[in-house]
């Protein structure tokens, strides 16, 4: 009844630790800049660079109807350059410092033209541009307003006040903007990660499921057809009992197609058959019926005794409803002992006993050793019958043995939590 070796393994699967789907942290919010859309980007900065040029007009000194207008096309170039700081942080950074340095040398009203604007380009270079930049930026702006200011003949403590607020101000508001952009992405990809291994983990468990679904499914009809058609050999003499044979192959058949359609249509994501395809006025077709539950293995029972396998079955207990996973997991547990007992026992029977606890139900399937004087069977390819039934128990917290028994045979145990 093995599958080549014996799994003599009684030990308690663990539990699963249900974890819920990953959720986005509520406190992860990127910057506001990032969550602005272009139309509004383009709007602040349209803004920002017309407030550059208000004082600018309203300083003009009185009785004044031009100036220079090369110096008045450099305050217009600066201000139209400054909306593209955000494509080319360092360079319009650069050209600004230059312009605005330039503006502040020349006499008025140009000279009234504010370090607003080498602040905001200061600050974009900072969240765009590496920290060794930024500092090498910040410092050049630093010793510019300290030269820019002492020519001015301001005081000391407002020359270095100015200074840091200019140069250090909008480089460390950038660099924090920055640190905090970095942190998101950081915990972004993080996130994304978890996802795509949950999804993974998911995938691998279907992809499991389905291999047991098709394995007990398959292995046990060709197991059953392919006993009756070796008996059917040797009744070719015999046409009533050859015509028995050759109905229960083409029964076992018929039901091994309706269990792959119940599996494709799972996997098909389908519920019902197409009515443009399907024109059958049968209310209820075979490919829709009832997925196996505990109370079928009478019936499986019944279908491997015509293969010649006798099989008895005794409940112990009350007898009960199980959930539908459960009772699924018994059945296809029942019916891969059985199709072991077929490929692998030199016997023609068994025993199957429900045992029906107050938090739990038992399977236990057992055979008798062979007759006396019976070579042993040679030894086939491993399978995996033993492995999917030990993971079935596993996926619900049960417990799984199987291995030799104390008479000589085989016998399967496993214990479901309902």
């Amino acid at each position: 009844m093995a599958d080549t070796a014996a799994l003599s393994a009684s030990q308690p699967a663990p539990k699963r630790a249900a974890q819920p789907a990953s959720q986005p942290e509520r406190g992860l919010r990127p910057p506001f800049t990032a969550r602005m859309r272009p139309w509004q980007r383009i709007a602040m900065d349209c803004f920002v660079a017309l407030m550059f040029l208000v004082p600018f007009g309203s300083n003009r000194a009185p009785g004044s109807s031009s100036g220079n207008p090369w110096l008045s096309l450099l305050v217009v170039g600066i201000s139209v350059v400054f909306l593209v700081r955000r494509r080319f942080p360092l360079t319009v950074f650069l050209l600004l410092t230059a312009g605005t340095v330039t503006l502040a040398a020349a006499p008025a009203p140009y000279n009234g033209y504010q370090p607003f604007a080498i602040m905001f380009a200061l600050f974009t270079v900072a969240t765009q541009r590496s920290g060794r930049t930024t500092a090498l930026a910040s410092g050049g702006i630093l010793a510019v307003a300290l030269v820019v200011l002492t020519k001015l003949h301001t005081t000391p403590s407002t020359t270095v006040l100015s200074a840091a607020a200019v140069a250090v101000g909008p480089a460390v508001a950038g660099y924090a903007v920055r640190q905090q952009q970095r942190h998101h992405q950081a915990m972004a990809a993080e996130q994304a990660g978890k996802i795509e291994a949950e999804v993974t983990s998911r995938l691998a468990e279907e992809r499991l499921r389905i291999a047991r679904e098709l394995h007990d499914v398959v292995a046990h009809a060709l197991s059953l057809i392919t006993v009756q058609a070796g008996v059917a050999v040797f009744r070719e003499h015999e046409a009533s009992r050859m015509r028995s044979t050759l109905a229960s192959i083409e029964e076992t058949g018929r039901t091994a197609m309706v269990d792959m359609r119940q599996l494709l249509g799972v996997l098909r994501g389908t519920t019902a058959a197409d009515p443009a395809t399907d024109q059958s006025p049968e209310p209820e077709r075979p490919d829709l019926a009832p997925i196996p539950a505990l109370f079928d293995i009478g019936v499986l029972i019944s279908q491997t005794a015509q293969a010649g396998l006798r099989i008895s079955l005794r409940e112990e207990g009350e007898p009960r409803p199980l959930p539908t996973a459960v009772g699924l997991a018994v059945y296809r547990t029942v019916q891969e002992s059985l199709t072991n007992i077929l490929r692998h026992a030199q016997t023609a029977s068994g025993s199957v006993v429900l045992r029906f606890e107050p938090e739990a139900v038992t399977v236990a399937i057992a055979n008798p050793p062979p007759p006396d004087g019976l070579p042993p069977r040679p030894a086939g390819l491993p399978g995996h019958g033993l492995r999917g039934m030990a993971e079935r128990a596993a996926l619900f917290g049960g417990t799984f043995s199987a291995g030799p028994a104390a008479d000589g045979g085989f016998a399967v145990t496993a214990r479901f939590p309902a």
